[in-house]
């Protein structure tokens, strides 16, 4: 495979040391994203994206089967540990002393429509002291779970919230944080680690994203003009979508993993806040 910013693979990786070895894999709407990270020395060995189907196509879970086949990394090996990150935004937090499991369906048919093809999943965060619920299509998660032989997924805003949550307590500031998939924006407004805010929004221009995190840092309470914005995922110094941001946030930072994975001459091309979220399904 040739490199870029999209493929890239360390020298270091090796087929046979994969049980040492750690797969972070994010997916869920209309990408495949995923890192290989050695567990024994914390070494980042590879980072892939691809895109998906809308998750509307039918053929959906044959195209990342059909994925999986062509990438020499993912096929017939075997890794240690698999982290399976599910990306979409039809979820919500319910507070553990509201919850119930039985009613985990009617949470989300307040917010969106649930399919008969969908399955409604729930998992317990103590950190948030929230239970995270969200809906996907049931083949879909069957497909995957069977193509990298693991029974747990997980939504990815859980480990994000969290990971969030966490620095604004190390830090006791406010913050407003934003992970950057496609069109797809995960906003979250904290203070001393309390979560004050968080909504997912699709844009479709630049304006419209600034019209969303503004409306983030409105209804945490907080001035652009004295909290910092976080970001992570698919968003560099040079895209349009960050140059619309700084004309209207003084002090924007990328997110940095509490304990980054060491990265050789090949890897370092790739900016640590892009697999950020990655990182965070641990």
């Amino acid at each position: 495979m040739g490199i870029s910013n999209n493929d890239i693979t360390a020298p270091a990786f090796r087929p046979d040391a994969t049980p040492d070895y750690e797969l972070s894999i994010l997916t869920g709407v209309d990408s495949f994203v995923y890192v290989i990270r050695n567990r024994i020395t914390n070494q980042l060995l590879a980072y892939h994206r691809s895109e998906l189907p809308a998750v509307e196509a039918v053929d959906r879970p044959a195209r990342l089967a059909q994925l999986v086949e062509a990438d020499v990394r993912l096929r017939d090996l075997r890794y240690g540990n698999v982290l399976l990150g599910w990306d979409t935004p039809a979820f919500t937090l319910v507070p553990d002393d509201l919850f119930d499991g039985t009613q985990a369906r009617s949470y989300l048919e307040q917010l969106t429509v649930v399919g008969l093809e969908d399955e409604v999943r729930h998992e317990t965060y103590h950190e948030l002291g929230s239970s995270l619920v969200y809906v996907a299509r049931r083949d879909d998660l069957l497909e995957t779970a069977r193509l990298f032989h693991t029974p747990r997924i997980q939504h990815y805003a859980g480990g994000l919230l969290t990971a969030w949550a966490s620095r604004a307590r190390r830090l006791q500031h406010e913050a407003i944080s934003c992970s950057v998939r496609g069109k797809r924006l995960l906003l979250a407004g904290h203070r001393n680690g309390k979560l004050l805010y968080y909504n997912t929004f699709t844009w479709e221009s630049s304006q419209d994203a600034v019209y969303y995190l503004l409306l983030a840092y409105t209804q945490a309470g907080f001035s652009p003009s004295r909290a910092a914005l976080y970001l992570s995922g698919e968003i560099g110094t040079t895209d349009e979508l960050y140059y619309q941001f700084y004309r209207y946030v003084e002090d924007i930072r990328f997110s940095v993993y509490p304990v980054p994975p060491t990265v050789g001459p090949i890897l370092e091309e790739l900016p640590p806040h892009r697999y950020f979220d990655l990182l965070c399904l641990a």
